[in-house]
């Protein structure tokens, strides 16, 4: 029955059916075919995938990106990005990349801020003469900072699943973020120069750096509020997120840029993106399940064990895994179906749970720019009209600038647990 599944999930995987409905689908056909599970219980676990209240925090999280893309708290930290790497080689490169870091505090989603980013930025950069093709590269990859940052969703995912601390996970995450986004600047400073795009500009600037980091300091401050009052215990992280929604309510206020439609539009995004996470949510929690019946977490655990008992080996390993599975898997699933069956596996090693989650998470939001099926490649290629092969081409560099730095966050553990455990 195993192996039937297995060819089934590879075959609807290729005709492109989204991952939840097959995970859903192959989970019901399991439990017809399989006398010993009881329907009413199966139907249970559906439901109690979804139960619970640090769940809270992922819509609230997107209605906060969503708010603050209508607040003009975008357009001011765009402006601070710009005037920081104006005497950069590739300056406008590098304020796309910049802008990534400032914003995901606010957005935590890859796609969503991809997409902003390719309205905005990609078509002042091709006006600039960079191809259209590297552009787009380089937005989709400086977009996968966003998870890795707090409040990052994936990281409220995988903490979820694995019953590890989404306090610990948020302040492990950020060096590792940070980190990410200085090799892609280096990474991004050499291209620059060596194709001769975009070349530094001596003038000085037509407004001064101050003002201009004023009106980024809001975005600049919600990841620090969430960090320390998460940690202080002021609040938990569902509540956190619902001080973000309000705090970027607060600033739509201020600036009074926003309009009603374009409230509507925000929380109707919310809904339809929070939909398709439940649905992964609670079919990948049915699938999980099934898997746990027929001890396919143990005999991998069994089989990984034995390979290698050697930390950083068995995190090569379960990131090769991750790399592979993520070309074809979407991340929300990989983290909600693979982070608790290696969890046995990394803590019977003595791996600390924050660098397996944040080194997972890292690992898993990588598929989102590889094709055939990254959802963030698809987000970026579908408004910029490039095509996928050229997309492929120019995006490769970044994947290894990600490989590298997920290298050295398995060499080096405190890179992602020291401030975790302060």
């Amino acid at each position: 029955m195993l192996l039937f599944i297995g060819i089934a999930f590879v075959a609807l995987l290729i005709l492109g059916l989204p991952i939840g409905m097959i995970l859903l689908a192959l989970s019901v056909l399991y439990v017809l075919f399989e006398p010993a599970i009881m329907d009413l219980a199966f139907a249970q676990r559906v439901i109690t995938g979804t139960q619970s209240f640090p769940l809270l925090a992922v819509p609230l999280f997107i209605l906060t990106g969503e708010l603050m893309n209508i607040s003009g708290i975008t357009r001011r930290v765009m402006d601070f990005a710009a005037l920081v790497t104006r005497r950069m080689s590739g300056g406008l490169a590098q304020a796309n990349i910049l802008l990534s870091t400032l914003l995901a505090g606010m957005s935590g989603s890859a796609n969503g801020d991809a997409a902003m980013q390719s309205k905005i930025l990609v078509p002042e950069m091709t006006r600039r003469g960079y191809p259209i093709s590297y552009s787009a590269a380089l937005t989709a990859s400086s977009a996968l900072i966003a998870p890795m940052i707090p409040p990052g969703i994936g990281l409220i995912l995988f903490g979820f699943v694995t019953d590890t601390s989404i306090g610990r996970l948020f302040a492990g995450a950020i060096v590792p973020g940070l980190l990410l986004a200085a090799v892609m600047m280096v990474q991004t400073h050499f291209i620059a120069r060596r194709h001769h795009w975009d070349p530094p500009v001596t003038e000085p600037p037509a407004k001064p750096l101050g003002p201009a980091f004023i009106g980024a300091l809001p975005a600049i401050l919600l990841p620090i509020l969430i960090i320390v009052g998460i940690r202080m215990g002021i609040f938990t992280p569902s509540e956190a997120a619902a001080v973000a929604v309000l705090y970027t309510a607060v600033f739509i206020l201020i600036y009074r840029e926003a309009s009603l439609p374009q409230i509507g539009a925000a929380l109707r995004s919310t809904l339809t993106t929070t939909s398709a996470i439940i649905l992964v949510l609670a079919a990948s929690a049915a699938f999980s399940w099934m898997l746990t019946f027929e001890r396919v977490p143990q005999t991998i655990g069994e089989a990984m064990l034995a390979a290698s008992d050697d930390p950083r080996i068995m995190l090569v390993l379960i990131s090769a895994i991750i790399f592979v599975a993520g070309i074809f898997i979407e991340g929300t699933a990989l983290i909600l179906i693979l982070g608790p069956m290696f969890l046995p596996v990394t803590n019977g090693l003595g791996i600390d749970p924050v660098q397996y989650g944040i080194v997972f998470v890292l690992m898993a939001h990588l598929g989102g720019i590889t094709p055939p099926v990254g959802t963030v490649m698809f987000t970026v290629c579908t408004i910029t009209r490039v095509s996928i092969p050229n997309f492929a081409r120019a995006v490769w560099p970044y994947v290894l600038s990600y490989l590298f730095v997920a290298a050295l966050l398995i060499m080096l553990p405190f890179l992602s647990t020291w401030l975790a455990h302060l």
